[in-house]
């Protein structure tokens, strides 16, 4: 059951051992999608490295590691001194969880250091299952505030990996609020989305982001609609698309924020590409231990962006900037910006290099004045939406500098390139065409090379002590730099030396030999004046074999954090159904609750009067981007005398606490939570008013259901990544009558730190200097389909895109009564209030049953422009 006792003591060491070590010395933290990359962040200085399995990891497409391998990657990893962590970081279904627990109990039975988990059911039955072994929240948590990781604290999470779009400020104001270590990325792509808030990949294709199956629809070229007119941008498509992130220069403000270990992105990346981001961190954080001052060598910044880049960000550690973190140029990796096309030649094409700008412009497109034979080069024309011209260069000449006599200035050199007969059209390439170098061959060999010989890069510092006393048996004592030791003894009386006594020299010369080891011989104690006795070279070589094996089983061993309880899954779901049965009992008439975004909509929903029974809605729930218009709301409804809930922001920042004040003081009815935080405010300032949680939980199995319910949850929307069946897995594991459905709505997809209003149409960082041009127009993002998906914001600033067609769960309405739901929701986006009272009429007969939903759900098809889908549920 549970940990075994034999290693309780060890564990406890180990576990405080780890705080120490990770408070003095942050850790870095690489990827690792498959052995090369592995070897790569092993053998450049990685401290850990976090890989997924074959299922439940947030990169599906990543290679990744079978079950079978994973013994094997951790005795790699042991024995090369680096820890290794587990992605475990999707959401996992009801009708999973069996399968789910089989990948658990592998992880610690492998002496696997941490498990990264995303869903919150998870989390807790690994805590109940096996306690000792240490969960780490994912950002796909979307951790942004105090009170959230205080949440997540006691389902048993011991490190939190906080969401990308937090400021150095705001992580120190989470370190300084709770005692929890903290994890943060530093490099490689970013998101335009939080993690674990986009339903981008699972509106428009099925494949969800929660499920590690991003179809990177923020890559895409998008058109802005204002007010119903295109509006010309130039050459910015992608207004998604956001740069890479790159922050060694700010390793130094994140460690002293209380960042004890930073993270590079890169599971679906080569090798080289963990070799130079490793390569780059491992220096910039051994400057920050050695409290010296760090710069990166232009070689490495040169090798980090050739390897990938999209152009480099500090993405918001800096705080918000709307006019930086999207370029919109083009969306995926560009290498090294060379120069321009300044002709074409019978031979090939006339480049003029640009400048090395570095100094200038750090954290833009680094250039160089390097081409050779063999580097790949793409000629860009500003529409990399439509096939580009490149190829590998089969000629260099170099042609002369080139100087503009008009202004005396050096205007750069200038070279011809040539490629092999056939293989690139030059006539398809443009004057002016900006000349990107993709791949450097060179630099790739030479990044190969850095792993290419397996060694330990970080090697642990090993002390001994030595007994040797004539006619005694050798005794060495051995520890290393965590307070491990181990003894090992040679039995024999020892005899006095005739020739060659055993001196301080002659035993690190021999017991020093470590070889591939993780260790080195630092200090030696007990030789200080030398021995008497004589010690056969063969005695240390086999009591240094028995030392080194002895450390190695016991740091590995102290890894094992403890066996998994079989029948825990079982005893849970047990304890689940006794539980919250009684909790929530059947309910006979079905309840309609609708969501609305204007003040006109409220009053339309006020006014509205079901044609089925002659009802009101249940509730109206409003989700206003102006805080300031619920407190008319609540007045309004109130005198109505209809329930009204608020609506809370999705994500809540460290700052942001007096926004949940602002909808407490209005007193509504009850709240509908978004966010962790916003759970834990309420429960503790308005313990009274009832919450209800909604999709931005992540609700997908009973597990997690159950959490939500047992902090006073009233009632509960399922993740939207549920099709029918996993619903109704769900549905059979805890009661119905505990779930909203939303059954008609526009799915919001994207959600965002990141203001394309503000990045579009002014000229403003945020919101301070933005001109609120929200506030003045409708915007939509056209994709190529045609389709024009709103863009709605809300009172923190951030984005949310809707999809352009509303998703019916019509069909589906008979079904889910039959199941026991009776909480069903509406939700309008832009609808007038004409349209709002045509739209519940439809619905209200199917909840009452006066239709089956089919003729509705065909209606709305014919009715709406773009038609409805059936959304997820139809999958």
């Amino acid at each position: 059951m549970h940990c075994q006792k034999t290693r309780l003591n060890d564990r406890k060491m180990i576990e405080k051992d780890i705080e120490q070590t990770a408070a003095a010395r942050p850790e870095l933290l690489a990827p690792a999608g498959d052995w090369e990359a592995m070897r790569a962040a092993v053998v450049n200085g990685a401290d850990a490295v976090y890989f997924g399995l074959s299922n439940f990891n947030a990169r599906y497409r990543a290679a990744n590691f079978s079950v079978d391998e994973l013994p094997e990657v951790m005795r790699y990893l042991h024995g090369h001194n680096v820890r290794g962590y587990v992605a475990f970081n999707t959401l996992v279904f009801s009708e999973e969880l069996e399968e789910a627990m089989q990948f658990v109990r592998a992880i610690p039975e492998a002496r696997v250091d941490a498990v990264i988990v995303q869903d919150l059911g998870i989390a807790r039955l690994i805590h109940q299952m096996c306690p000792g072994l240490h969960v780490h929240g994912s950002t796909q948590m979307t951790l942004t505030e105090p009170l959230a990781i205080d949440f997540v604290r006691g389902l048993g999470v011991r490190r939190v990996i906080l969401a990308r779009e937090l400021s150095v400020s705001d992580i120190r104001k989470i370190h300084q609020a709770v005692d929890m270590p903290l994890e943060v990325f530093v490099h490689g792509a970013l998101c335009v989305s939080y993690s674990g808030q986009c339903l981008t990949s699972e509106a428009l294709g099925g494949r969800s982001a929660n499920r590690g199956q991003c179809a990177q629809a923020c890559r895409l070229p998008y058109e802005l609609v204002v007010d119903g007119a295109v509006r010309d941008l130039g050459e910015k498509s992608y207004l998604l698309s956001p740069q890479d992130l790159a922050a060694y220069d700010r390793i130094d403000d994140l460690a002293d924020a209380g960042v004890c270990s930073f993270k590079i992105e890169g599971r679906l990346k080569a090798g080289p590409y963990v070799a130079a981001t490793t390569q780059t961190y491992r220096a910039a954080i051994d400057a920050v231990v050695s409290r010296s001052e760090f710069t990166l060598p232009r070689r490495q910044e040169l090798d980090l962006a050739q390897t990938f880049s999209r152009g480099f960000t500090h993405g918001f550690l800096d705080g918000v900037n709307h006019q930086q973190l999207v370029h919109a140029r083009f969306p995926k990796s560009r290498g090294l910006r060379i120069g321009t096309v300044a002709g074409i030649s019978p031979r090939g094409i006339v480049i003029e290099l640009q400048p090395d700008v570095a100094t200038t412009n750090p954290h833009g497109f680094t250039t160089t004045e390097e081409l050779n034979v063999g580097d790949g080069v793409v000629f860009d024309e500003g529409r990399p939406d439509l096939q580009e011209v490149g190829g590998r260069i089969g000629a260099v000449r170099q042609i002369s500098d080139r100087s503009d006599t008009t202004r005396n200035q050096k205007r750069g050199k200038t070279v011809e390139i040539a490629f092999d007969r056939g293989t690139v059209d030059l006539d398809a390439i443009s004057i002016g065409a900006i000349v990107w170098k993709t791949d450097d061959p060179a630099v790739r060999r030479r990044l190969e090379a850095s792993y290419a010989r397996d060694q330990v890069a970080r090697r642990i510092a090993l002390h001994a002590t030595v007994s040797a006393v004539v006619g005694q048996p050798l005794s060495i004592v051995v520890s290393d730099e965590e307070s491990r030791e181990v003894t090992v003894t040679w039995d024999q009386p020892l005899q006095l030396a005739q020739k060659h006594p055993l001196m301080e020299a002659s035993f690190r010369e021999q017991f020093g030999r470590l070889g591939d080891s993780p260790f080195e011989l630092v200090g030696v104690r007990g030789l200080e004046t030398g021995s008497q006795a004589m010690v056969p070279k063969s005695v240390l070589n086999d009591l240094r074999r028995q030392a080194v094996a002895q450390l190695l089983q016991r740091r590995d061993g102290l890894a094992l954090r403890g066996a998994v309880d079989q029948e825990a899954l079982s005893e849970a779901r047990d304890r689940i159904r006794s539980a919250f049965a009684s909790r929530f009992p059947a309910i006979d008439e079905p309840r309609l609750h609708v969501m609305v975004r204007t003040m006109d909509q409220l009053s339309a929903v006020l006014e509205w009067r079901s044609p089925a029974d002659g009802n009101p809605p249940a509730t109206v729930y409003c989700d206003f981007e102006d805080v300031r218009k619920y407190k008319l709301a609540v007045e309004q409804a109130r005198a109505a005398g209809m329930s009204i809930g608020l609506a809370t922001l999705r994500v809540i920042k460290p700052t942001e606490h007096g926004l949940l004040q602002q909808l407490a003081d209005c007193a509504p009815d009850l709240f509908l939570v978004r966010n962790l935080g916003s759970l834990s405010f309420f429960a503790k300032h308005t313990p009274r008013i009832p919450l209800v949680g909604d999709y931005a939980l992540n609700i997908a199995n009973e597990v997690t259901a159950s959490i939500f319910a047992g902090h006073g949850v009233a009632r509960m929307v399922p993740s939207y990544d549920l099709n029918w069946k996993q619903l109704v897995a769900l549905l059979r594991q805890f009661p119905a009558s505990a779930f909203e459905t939303v059954i008609h709505q526009h799915l919001p997809m994207f959600h965002m730190e990141h203001c394309v209003f503000a990045h579009t149409l002014s000229d403003g960082t945020d919101f301070r200097t933005c001109g609120r041009p929200c506030e003045a127009h409708q915007v939509d993002l056209r994709d190529r389909s045609g389709a024009a998906h709103p863009l709605i914001p809300d009172v923190g600033c951030r984005n949310t895109v809707f999809n352009a067609a509303a998703q019916s769960a019509a069909e589906f309405v008979p079904r889910m009564k039959e199941l026991g739901i009776r909480h069903f929701r509406i939700e309008l986006l832009r609808e007038s209030a004409t349209q709002a009272k045509e739209l519940l009429d439809r619905y209200a007969n199917i909840v009452a049953g006066k239709e089956d939903g089919r003729a509705t759900w065909r209606q709305l098809r014919v009715l709406n422009q773009l038609g409805v889908t059936r959304g997820t549920l139809g999958e």
